[in-house]
């Protein structure tokens, strides 16, 4: 199979999307699909490269609306498509499908609204993976003040909540675009939803269309990187609590700095999250900011921390993080929501909690720290589960996705 994947944002844009994106194309490539990746084009990054790091992919960074406004922004900096039809994008897109003639066109997040567009041969056919809530979200991220979205998506509810993540008109563009191009859904032959917390919250958006629940996945050996990685600088040499990801309300961050406070004879926390320009503020003592780290280097943070925790607040899509603790060894402690759920399972392979919850993410994590039996039998679960996410496990369902999406009539026609 001929295979295109797009994408708003590829390396060296930094984030599990990204990961995702460049360990499947690879995946595909070794496996023998010649794989090209369709993306926006950035800034001081050429517009075509080939990538023979692992197989060999083509890499084509096209014009649109979106990359013209953001000219002066860094070429880490992600980039979002609206939920509209970018028209020099799909006109760039059109091209590359012309000279490509892919099988199947793979796409992901909101750039599908301009492939929607395009003029696909018969034989071709559109999957589209969901990585979050994008289909009927204007924010992606499925959560509504004070309540959250337990109710579903409608006008009435997302436009006032939009408009508190972005400016009035922009939140009206977003949720009433988003939901007049739902009909163009019906194009795409078969969606993915990357954990069961997405799939059932997308429903609306998928036209009736079969979903599949494969989730995203990790590289193979990421237990032999975690074990192999020299540690980053300042890490400490006693135990210590480790966090991983953005410094946000979302995730749990102040949450957990809040717990943190308040245990009794409490261990160093190490933070491995973005460079952020009020990170000084968190000058606290036993608190350890660590910037911009590899990841080969967070790996060893994993396999080097007493406990790890994911103490996410919102429906996390899926939770990468928490299947890198696992495959470092490490005992988790991490919320029971979203695509959390289907990563860790309580008392198995870890700790789960109710999201933000601050007495029992205290208990749990007092409780962990205070059975070491209890920490060697979950640290010894983690890499056997952790191995049912990589790309060698989940590769051949993906596989059969796109065979089960050529066998049927076309969508697009």
């Amino acid at each position: 199979m001929r295979i295109l994947q797009v994408t708003d944002n590829y390396p060296p844009a930094v984030g599990g999307l990204e990961r995702h994106v460049q360990t499947l194309s690879r995946a595909l490539s070794r496996a023998g699909h010649p794989t090209a990746v369709a993306t926006l084009a950035r800034p001081g990054v050429p517009g075509y490269e080939r990538d023979t790091t692992n197989g060999e992919i083509e890499i084509f960074r096209l014009g649109s609306l979106t990359s013209r406004l953001r000219r002066a922004a860094p070429p880490t900096q992600h980039y979002f498509v609206p939920p509209a039809p970018d028209v020099v994008l799909i006109r760039e897109l059109q091209r590359l499908v012309d000279r490509f003639q892919p099988d199947i066109v793979h796409t992901h997040s909101w750039i599908l609204n301009s492939a929607h567009w395009l003029s696909l041969p018969a034989s071709t056919r559109i999957v589209h993976t969901m990585h979050e809530y994008g289909l009927v979200c204007a924010k992606q991220t499925y959560t509504r003040e004070p309540t959250g979205c337990s109710t579903g998506p409608s006008l009435r509810e997302c436009l006032p909540c939009s408009a508190k993540f972005y400016s009035p008109g922009k939140a009206a563009l977003a949720t009433i675009g988003l939901r007049a191009l739902r009909p163009m859904n019906r194009r795409v032959d078969r969606f993915i939803a990357i954990s069961s917390a997405v799939a059932a919250a997308s429903q609306p958006g998928t036209a009736g269309r079969p979903v599949d629940i494969i989730s995203t996945f990790v590289p193979d050996g990421l237990s032999e990187l975690a074990a192999g990685s020299a540690p980053p600088a300042g890490l400490p040499t006693q135990p210590y609590l480790l966090f991983v990801g953005a410094l946000s309300a979302h995730k749990g961050f102040q949450l957990l700095l809040d717990v943190w406070r308040d245990l009794p004879d409490r261990l160093p926390l190490v933070v491995c999250g973005a460079s952020r320009s009020d990170l000084a503020a968190l000058d606290l003592p036993g608190l350890v900011l660590l910037r911009d780290v590899p990841h080969p280097q967070v790996m060893a943070a994993w396999s080097r921390a007493a406990v790890g925790v994911v103490p996410s607040v919102w429906p996390e899509p899926f939770g990468q993080v928490a299947v890198e603790g696992l495959a470092a060894g490490t005992p988790m402690v991490v919320s029971r929501t979203g695509g959390l759920t289907d990563v860790v399972r309580d008392e198995v392979d870890g700790l789960t909690v109710p999201p933000n919850d601050p007495l029992a993410l205290r208990a749990a994590l007092l409780r962990l720290l205070g059975d070491a039996n209890l920490r060697a039998r979950l640290a010894a679960a983690g890499p056997p589960r952790s191995r049912a996410f990589t790309i060698g496990a989940v590769l051949p369902s993906l596989l059969g996705v796109y065979e089960q999406a050529r066998r049927a009539a076309p969508q697009h026609g």
